[in-house]
Protein backbone atom coordinates (compact mmCIF):
# COMPACT_ATOMS: atom_id res chain seq x y z
CA UNK A 1 0.00 0.00 0.00
CA UNK A 2 1.09 3.53 -0.63
CA UNK A 3 2.35 5.87 2.04
CA UNK A 4 0.16 8.28 3.95
CA UNK A 5 1.78 11.63 4.64
CA UNK A 6 0.64 13.97 7.36
CA UNK A 7 0.61 17.58 6.25
CA UNK A 8 0.45 19.98 9.17
CA UNK A 9 -0.03 23.72 9.70
CA UNK A 10 -3.47 24.00 8.09
CA UNK A 11 -6.78 25.01 9.72
CA UNK A 12 -9.10 22.34 11.13
CA UNK A 13 -12.14 22.00 8.85
CA UNK A 14 -11.25 19.00 6.75
CA UNK A 15 -8.86 17.15 9.02
CA UNK A 16 -11.50 15.61 11.19
CA UNK A 17 -13.46 13.55 8.72
CA UNK A 18 -16.42 11.89 10.22
CA UNK A 19 -16.15 8.25 9.36
CA UNK A 20 -12.86 7.76 11.13
CA UNK A 21 -11.79 4.80 13.22
CA UNK A 22 -9.99 6.49 16.06
CA UNK A 23 -8.23 5.00 19.06
CA UNK A 24 -10.89 2.29 19.21
CA UNK A 25 -8.53 -0.39 20.46
CA UNK A 26 -7.51 1.53 23.59
CA UNK A 27 -7.54 -0.83 26.53
CA UNK A 28 -10.55 -1.09 28.79
CA UNK A 29 -8.20 -0.63 31.72
CA UNK A 30 -7.17 2.79 30.46
CA UNK A 31 -10.79 3.82 29.99
CA UNK A 32 -11.83 2.58 33.43
CA UNK A 33 -8.94 4.37 35.08
CA UNK A 34 -10.00 7.73 33.68
CA UNK A 35 -13.80 7.64 34.01
CA UNK A 36 -15.46 10.84 35.23
CA UNK A 37 -18.51 11.43 37.37
CA UNK A 38 -20.73 11.47 34.28
CA UNK A 39 -20.26 7.72 33.83
CA UNK A 40 -19.94 6.70 37.47
CA UNK A 41 -23.18 8.37 38.49
CA UNK A 42 -25.06 6.53 35.75
CA UNK A 43 -23.69 3.13 36.72
CA UNK A 44 -24.43 3.57 40.43
CA UNK A 45 -27.91 5.00 39.84
CA UNK A 46 -29.27 2.16 37.71
CA UNK A 47 -28.08 3.23 34.26
CA UNK A 48 -26.73 6.28 32.51
CA UNK A 49 -30.14 7.18 31.08
CA UNK A 50 -31.54 7.38 34.61
CA UNK A 51 -28.67 9.71 35.53
CA UNK A 52 -29.33 11.87 32.45
CA UNK A 53 -33.02 12.11 33.29
CA UNK A 54 -32.19 13.12 36.85
CA UNK A 55 -29.71 15.81 35.78
CA UNK A 56 -31.80 16.87 32.79
CA UNK A 57 -28.72 17.12 30.56
CA UNK A 58 -27.40 14.93 27.74
CA UNK A 59 -23.68 15.63 27.12
CA UNK A 60 -22.71 15.19 23.46
CA UNK A 61 -19.26 15.21 21.89
CA UNK A 62 -18.73 16.57 18.37
CA UNK A 63 -15.91 18.16 16.40
CA UNK A 64 -17.68 21.27 15.03
CA UNK A 65 -15.23 21.13 12.10
CA UNK A 66 -17.06 18.95 9.58
CA UNK A 67 -19.47 21.08 7.57
CA UNK A 68 -22.34 20.54 6.86
CA UNK A 69 -22.56 17.87 9.56
CA UNK A 70 -21.20 19.76 12.56
CA UNK A 71 -19.73 23.27 12.33
CA UNK A 72 -19.88 26.81 13.64
CA UNK A 73 -21.97 29.35 11.73
CA UNK A 74 -20.44 32.43 13.27
CA UNK A 75 -20.69 31.68 16.98
CA UNK A 76 -23.57 29.22 16.60
CA UNK A 77 -22.96 25.46 16.52
CA UNK A 78 -25.11 23.82 13.86
CA UNK A 79 -25.15 21.17 11.16
CA UNK A 80 -27.12 18.04 10.30
CA UNK A 81 -25.95 15.96 13.26
CA UNK A 82 -26.12 18.89 15.67
CA UNK A 83 -29.71 19.75 14.83
CA UNK A 84 -30.69 16.08 14.84
CA UNK A 85 -29.28 15.69 18.36
CA UNK A 86 -31.23 18.76 19.46
CA UNK A 87 -34.40 17.17 18.09
CA UNK A 88 -33.56 13.95 19.96
CA UNK A 89 -33.10 15.92 23.17
CA UNK A 90 -36.46 17.60 22.68
CA UNK A 91 -38.20 14.24 22.15
CA UNK A 92 -36.52 12.84 25.27
CA UNK A 93 -37.26 15.90 27.41
CA UNK A 94 -33.65 16.76 28.24
CA UNK A 95 -31.30 19.62 27.49
CA UNK A 96 -28.40 18.95 25.13
CA UNK A 97 -24.95 20.18 26.14
CA UNK A 98 -22.39 20.00 23.34
CA UNK A 99 -18.70 19.52 24.05
CA UNK A 100 -16.52 20.29 21.03
CA UNK A 101 -13.17 18.56 20.63
CA UNK A 102 -10.77 17.19 18.04
CA UNK A 103 -12.39 14.38 16.10
CA UNK A 104 -9.71 11.92 17.20
CA UNK A 105 -10.59 12.66 20.83
CA UNK A 106 -14.34 12.02 20.66
CA UNK A 107 -14.38 8.25 21.14
CA UNK A 108 -11.69 8.30 23.86
CA UNK A 109 -13.82 10.92 25.65
CA UNK A 110 -16.78 8.58 25.33
CA UNK A 111 -14.77 5.70 26.78
CA UNK A 112 -13.67 7.85 29.70
CA UNK A 113 -17.19 8.96 30.57
CA UNK A 114 -16.64 12.62 29.70
CA UNK A 115 -19.60 12.57 27.32
CA UNK A 116 -22.76 10.47 27.02
CA UNK A 117 -23.09 10.44 23.23
CA UNK A 118 -20.78 10.90 20.23
CA UNK A 119 -22.30 12.57 17.16
CA UNK A 120 -20.07 13.22 14.16
CA UNK A 121 -21.37 11.19 11.20
CA UNK A 122 -19.79 8.00 12.53
CA UNK A 123 -20.13 5.07 10.13
CA UNK A 124 -21.05 1.58 11.28
CA UNK A 125 -18.00 -0.70 11.35
CA UNK A 126 -17.49 -4.16 12.80
CA UNK A 127 -14.96 -2.77 15.26
CA UNK A 128 -17.39 -0.16 16.55
CA UNK A 129 -20.16 -2.72 16.84
CA UNK A 130 -17.89 -4.83 19.05
CA UNK A 131 -16.63 -1.92 21.15
CA UNK A 132 -19.56 0.47 21.63
CA UNK A 133 -23.33 0.75 21.63
CA UNK A 134 -24.53 2.15 18.28
CA UNK A 135 -27.85 3.80 17.57
CA UNK A 136 -30.03 2.72 14.69
CA UNK A 137 -28.79 4.31 11.41
CA UNK A 138 -30.17 7.70 10.43
CA UNK A 139 -28.02 8.63 7.38
CA UNK A 140 -27.14 6.51 4.34
CA UNK A 141 -24.47 7.60 1.87
CA UNK A 142 -21.23 6.57 0.12
CA UNK A 143 -17.74 7.88 -0.58
CA UNK A 144 -16.79 9.68 -3.77
CA UNK A 145 -14.14 12.09 -5.08
CA UNK A 146 -13.57 15.69 -6.07
CA UNK A 147 -11.41 16.02 -9.20
CA UNK A 148 -10.43 18.69 -11.71
CA UNK A 149 -13.20 19.27 -14.24
CA UNK A 150 -11.07 18.03 -17.13
CA UNK A 151 -10.55 14.76 -15.24
CA UNK A 152 -14.21 14.04 -14.63
CA UNK A 153 -14.19 11.04 -17.00
CA UNK A 154 -10.69 9.89 -16.10
CA UNK A 155 -11.91 7.83 -13.17
CA UNK A 156 -14.57 5.35 -14.20
CA UNK A 157 -14.60 3.55 -10.85
CA UNK A 158 -12.88 3.92 -7.50
CA UNK A 159 -10.41 1.22 -8.57
CA UNK A 160 -8.92 3.77 -10.97
CA UNK A 161 -7.50 5.56 -7.90
CA UNK A 162 -4.74 2.95 -7.59
CA UNK A 163 -1.39 4.74 -7.59
CA UNK A 164 -3.07 8.17 -7.79
CA UNK A 165 -2.03 10.99 -5.42
CA UNK A 166 -5.15 11.77 -3.38
CA UNK A 167 -6.05 14.11 -0.53
CA UNK A 168 -7.62 12.84 2.70
CA UNK A 169 -9.12 14.52 5.71
CA UNK A 170 -7.57 12.34 8.42
CA UNK A 171 -5.21 9.42 8.78
CA UNK A 172 -7.76 7.75 11.05
CA UNK A 173 -10.72 8.00 8.69
CA UNK A 174 -12.33 5.18 6.77
CA UNK A 175 -11.49 7.14 3.63
CA UNK A 176 -7.80 6.84 4.51
CA UNK A 177 -8.33 3.14 5.08
CA UNK A 178 -10.00 2.83 1.68
CA UNK A 179 -7.15 4.76 0.04
CA UNK A 180 -4.74 2.24 1.53
CA UNK A 181 -6.84 -0.70 0.46
CA UNK A 182 -7.21 0.54 -3.10
CA UNK A 183 -3.51 1.40 -3.42
CA UNK A 184 -3.85 5.19 -3.70
CA UNK A 185 -1.04 7.54 -2.67
CA UNK A 186 -2.78 9.39 0.15
CA UNK A 187 -1.79 12.63 1.86
CA UNK A 188 -3.74 13.58 4.98
CA UNK A 189 -4.47 17.27 5.52
CA UNK A 190 -4.73 18.47 9.08
CA UNK A 191 -6.33 21.66 7.94
CA UNK A 192 -8.61 23.77 5.84
CA UNK A 193 -10.81 22.75 2.98
CA UNK A 194 -9.49 25.52 0.77
CA UNK A 195 -5.94 24.18 1.06
CA UNK A 196 -7.11 20.72 -0.03
CA UNK A 197 -9.10 21.97 -3.00
CA UNK A 198 -6.32 24.32 -4.09
CA UNK A 199 -3.90 21.40 -4.12
CA UNK A 200 -6.27 19.46 -6.38
CA UNK A 201 -6.66 22.46 -8.70
CA UNK A 202 -2.87 22.98 -8.81
CA UNK A 203 -2.18 19.32 -9.57
CA UNK A 204 -0.47 18.43 -6.30
CA UNK A 205 -3.28 15.92 -5.67
CA UNK A 206 -5.54 14.41 -8.34
CA UNK A 207 -8.57 13.72 -6.14
CA UNK A 208 -10.02 14.38 -2.72
CA UNK A 209 -11.89 11.54 -0.97
CA UNK A 210 -14.86 12.03 1.34
CA UNK A 211 -18.59 11.49 1.69
CA UNK A 212 -20.34 12.36 -1.58
CA UNK A 213 -22.88 14.64 0.13
CA UNK A 214 -20.18 16.53 2.00
CA UNK A 215 -18.20 16.92 -1.22
CA UNK A 216 -21.20 18.27 -3.10
CA UNK A 217 -22.00 20.84 -0.45
CA UNK A 218 -18.32 21.78 -0.16
CA UNK A 219 -18.05 22.58 -3.86
CA UNK A 220 -21.28 24.57 -3.74
CA UNK A 221 -19.72 26.75 -1.06
CA UNK A 222 -16.29 26.85 -2.72
CA UNK A 223 -17.77 28.05 -6.01
CA UNK A 224 -14.98 27.16 -8.46
CA UNK A 225 -16.01 25.41 -11.68
CA UNK A 226 -12.50 24.00 -12.12
CA UNK A 227 -13.56 21.26 -9.71
CA UNK A 228 -16.40 18.72 -9.88
CA UNK A 229 -17.66 15.78 -7.85
CA UNK A 230 -17.23 12.59 -9.87
CA UNK A 231 -20.28 11.08 -8.17
CA UNK A 232 -20.30 8.06 -10.47
CA UNK A 233 -17.23 6.96 -8.50
CA UNK A 234 -18.83 5.10 -5.59
CA UNK A 235 -17.15 3.30 -2.71
CA UNK A 236 -17.68 2.54 0.97
CA UNK A 237 -21.46 2.62 1.42
CA UNK A 238 -22.05 4.07 4.88
CA UNK A 239 -24.73 3.89 7.53
CA UNK A 240 -24.20 6.72 10.00
CA UNK A 241 -24.97 6.34 13.70
CA UNK A 242 -24.39 7.98 17.04
CA UNK A 243 -22.24 6.13 19.54
CA UNK A 244 -22.50 5.39 23.26
CA UNK A 245 -20.27 3.59 25.72
CA UNK A 246 -20.64 -0.17 25.71
CA UNK A 247 -23.24 -1.31 28.21
CA UNK A 248 -25.34 1.87 28.07
CA UNK A 249 -28.24 -0.05 26.56
CA UNK A 250 -30.81 2.04 28.42
CA UNK A 251 -29.55 5.19 26.71
CA UNK A 252 -29.43 3.38 23.35
CA UNK A 253 -33.06 2.33 23.75
CA UNK A 254 -34.12 5.90 24.54
CA UNK A 255 -32.18 7.47 21.65
CA UNK A 256 -33.32 4.78 19.20
CA UNK A 257 -36.91 5.50 20.16
CA UNK A 258 -36.43 9.19 19.42
CA UNK A 259 -34.70 8.43 16.10
CA UNK A 260 -37.63 6.18 15.10
CA UNK A 261 -40.05 9.04 15.82
CA UNK A 262 -37.91 11.46 13.80
CA UNK A 263 -37.84 9.03 10.88
CA UNK A 264 -41.59 8.55 11.06
CA UNK A 265 -42.57 12.23 11.24
CA UNK A 266 -40.15 13.23 8.46
CA UNK A 267 -37.84 15.36 10.59
CA UNK A 268 -34.69 13.50 9.51
CA UNK A 269 -35.67 13.89 5.85
CA UNK A 270 -36.27 17.61 6.35
CA UNK A 271 -32.97 18.17 8.15
CA UNK A 272 -31.04 16.24 5.51
CA UNK A 273 -32.66 18.27 2.72
CA UNK A 274 -31.75 21.45 4.59
CA UNK A 275 -28.14 20.60 5.36
CA UNK A 276 -27.18 18.02 2.72
CA UNK A 277 -29.43 18.95 -0.19
CA UNK A 278 -31.10 15.55 -0.44
CA UNK A 279 -32.96 12.95 1.62
CA UNK A 280 -30.40 10.63 3.24
CA UNK A 281 -32.80 8.78 5.51
CA UNK A 282 -33.35 5.70 3.33
CA UNK A 283 -30.96 2.78 2.68
CA UNK A 284 -29.09 2.76 -0.65
CA UNK A 285 -28.84 0.17 -3.38
CA UNK A 286 -25.22 -0.87 -2.79
CA UNK A 287 -24.84 -3.15 -5.80
CA UNK A 288 -22.55 -0.76 -7.71
CA UNK A 289 -20.67 0.60 -4.66
CA UNK A 290 -17.15 -0.76 -4.05
CA UNK A 291 -16.58 -1.93 -0.50
CA UNK A 292 -14.22 -0.44 2.05
CA UNK A 293 -11.83 -3.32 1.39
CA UNK A 294 -11.61 -2.31 -2.27
CA UNK A 295 -13.64 -5.29 -3.51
Amino acid sequence: MKRLLLLVGLSALVGLTACGSVDEDASAEEAEGNETEVDEAGEEGGGVWAEIQESGTLVVGTSATYSPITYFDGSDLTGFDVELVREIGERLGVEVEFTTMDFDGILPALRNGQIHLAANDFAVTEERQETFELTDPYKFSYGSIVVRSEDAERFETARDLEGVPVALGSLTSNYAQFANNIGADGAAYDGGMEAVLRDVINGNRDAYLNDVLVLQRTLEEFGDDRLVVADHVKYHATESVMIMKQGNTDLKEAVDGAIAELHEDGTISELSEQYLGTDVSQPLDTEDIIGLDGN
